[in-house]
């Protein structure tokens, strides 16, 4: 179901070890285990150019509507220069489902604005 949605949207999902990862063209996150998603956001570190800036801007942005559609609880850890944003489900339909609508409401907003 999720991997037909995302071929509709023009978007990838590809296996690598234990992750899939989903790639929305500006920004990529992963699935583990089939009920849990990793949703990395770049941290600065002082070394970044202006176009850097802008691209980590948009993956916080991309980042942070899911999460806020996905909704509570979630948890988090830093890996590296990165925090990883971590919301887990039930089971890979919960997941799927909430993830489906998740990503249609970004859209809709992405078009709206």
């Amino acid at each position: 179901m999720l991997e037909k949605y995302l071929e509709e949207k023009g978007y990838k999902l590809r296996v690598e070890g234990d992750r899939k990862i989903v790639d929305m063209n500006d920004y990529s996150f992963y699935i583990i285990g089939g009920n849990k998603c990793v949703f990395p956001i770049p941290l600065p570190t002082g070394k970044e150019s202006l176009d850097d800036l802008v691209n980590m801007g948009i993956q916080y942005a991309r980042a942070s509507r899911l999460v806020q559609s996905l909704g509570s609880p979630v948890s988090y850890s830093v890996e590296g220069s990165s925090v990883l944003v971590i919301k887990e489900f039930k089971d890979e339909k919960e997941l799927e489902n909430k993830l489906i609508d998740a990503m249609d409401k970004i859209e809709s907003l992405r078009y709206f604005v």
